[in-house]
């Protein structure tokens, strides 16, 4: 941020961690598009349902997320100020009062939450648990006691493929949107303890007990690398009982094995810049993964459709 104070609306767009919120979205939007492919075409919905479904699940997702991460850094505005990466932040930078930001948070929270509503009862209320689980239980409650705290509290971060399926079908009683919930929720701690490397002294330095403050960097690089692996039988298990197809496989498969193996370097060289890159590679990963499900959905209509 510049030292000019920025406009309100770029103030409120900062919040809302954009970045974050997005990657979680389209993630979200994969939901609705992999359901549509493989299910929702066949019980009469079609390409224009489609479009509505992830534009809606799109705003009102990242208004509910948004929310709940602007009352996240009303939350840690204490703490804020103490760390490198998060000092030029609206309230800790006088930008915003606490008391304002936290009452733009509840209510695009609220708004998000009623807007995915909209679409079923049951990504409502998923919506709803994500955003409280978020604020009450990682916020409040884990991040400043255990070091498990992103293994714990990236439930909250996991449910948007699930949202997405639910408000295109109205159900949520298949195994596949869950086994993409399981794929964030075991991706979650990799991609966070890497950033986390990388700004080791930032927690440090605010008393943030996360996993390399608490229990040190060579753990951290061993638990990173374990769960990588475990994100490889995610996806084996995708095509065993998911009935991900051939294009997941080999996709997914491989930008697995690659990811376990940047992680397994990670542990030789033990750097800061290794690991950032890590961390940047997470994000790749992700996106690209769902992508290539959506990709593998639209070829199993070609051959089962």
């Amino acid at each position: 941020m510049d030292n000019e104070k920025p406009s309100l609306a770029k103030i409120y767009w900062i919040l809302m961690k954009p970045r974050v919120v997005l990657l979680l979205q389209a993630t979200a939007i994969c939901g609705v598009l992999v359901y549509d492919l493989r299910e929702g075409y066949d019980s009469g919905r079609n390409f224009m349902d489609s479009i509505r479904t992830s534009l809606i699940v799109l705003i009102g997702g990242s208004l509910a997320s948004g929310g709940s991460m602007a009352i996240n850094m009303w939350y840690e505005r204490d703490i804020d100020p103490l760390m490198k990466r998060t000092e030029k932040r609206p309230i800790p930078s006088g930008y915003i009062s606490p008391n304002h930001a936290l009452a733009f948070g509840v209510i695009i929270c609220l708004t998000g939450i009623a807007t995915v509503s909209y679409l079923s009862n049951e990504a409502g209320m998923i919506t709803a648990f994500s955003a409280f689980f978020y604020v009450f239980v990682y916020t409040m409650f884990l991040k400043r006691r255990t070091p498990h705290n992103i293994v714990i509290g990236g439930l909250a971060g996991s449910t948007p493929p699930a949202i997405g399926w639910s408000a295109a079908s109205g159900q949520i009683d298949s195994i596949l949107p869950w086994l993409m919930v399981l794929i964030i929720f075991m991706w979650t701690p990799p991609h966070f303890w890497s950033l986390t490397l990388s700004k080791r002294r930032d927690y440090g330095e605010a008393g943030v007990p996360m996993l390399p403050v608490v229990r040190g960097e060579d753990v951290t690089r061993n638990h990173i690398a374990g769960y990588t692996v475990i994100l490889i039988l995610i996806n084996l298990t995708m095509c065993i009982v998911g009935n991900a197809g051939i294009v997941f496989l080999i996709t997914g498969s491989l930008l697995s094995v690659y990811f376990s193996y940047l992680s397994f370097s990670l542990r030789k060289s033990k750097s800061e810049e290794d690991a950032w890159n890590l961390f940047k590679f997470s994000n790749i990963y992700l996106y690209s993964l769902f992508i290539f499900l959506v990709i593998d959905s639209r070829c199993y209509i070609e051959i089962f459709g």
